[in-house]
């Protein structure tokens, strides 16, 4: 599926499918792209495209996030989140929507951080509705699986 919102700022999610993601408002001297953060980079249409884990948020910053899938979620995947203080954490646990143990959940409860959990594919497009509206928000996505 593709889905496209262009507003000229900000990072936004272009695309997404089986294993990979595809964003835009990145540039080829972005430091991800130069770092290997990305893994591939399509100039073309000026892509970054992502098919491990990664955090995302609307500032421009690209973390990737260890967790490839719920079960190997950890309170401690949760706390880069709550130190960066957005005011929301979009979490996209795949195809499913899949909650991660509540231990977790707890690491942004505790700094009063909205978050929602939902599949990768909404969390997608929730991600680009709420950046569309200036909103600091940060989408954690794990990969959606064959």
């Amino acid at each position: 599926m593709k889905f496209v919102l262009e507003t000229g700022q900000n990072i936004l999610v272009h695309g997404y499918d089986i294993g990979k993601v595809s964003i835009t408002g990145v540039n080829a001297d972005h430091p991800e792209v130069k770092s290997g953060v990305i893994d591939e980079w399509d100039a073309d249409n000026q892509l970054g495209i992502f098919r491990k884990s990664v955090s995302i948020r609307t500032n421009g910053s690209i973390t990737p996030w260890h967790p490839q899938d719920v079960a190997s979620f950890s309170p401690e995947h949760f706390i880069p989140f709550s130190e960066e203080n957005p005011e929301i954490v979009l979490l996209g646990t795949g195809q499913h929507l899949r909650f991660p143990p509540q231990d977790c959940l707890t690491v942004l409860q505790q700094q009063n951080i909205g978050y929602e959990v939902m599949d990768t594919a909404a969390a997608c497009r929730t991600f680009n509705v709420l950046a569309a509206e200036g909103r600091d928000v940060i989408l954690a996505v794990l990969m959606i699986e064959a």
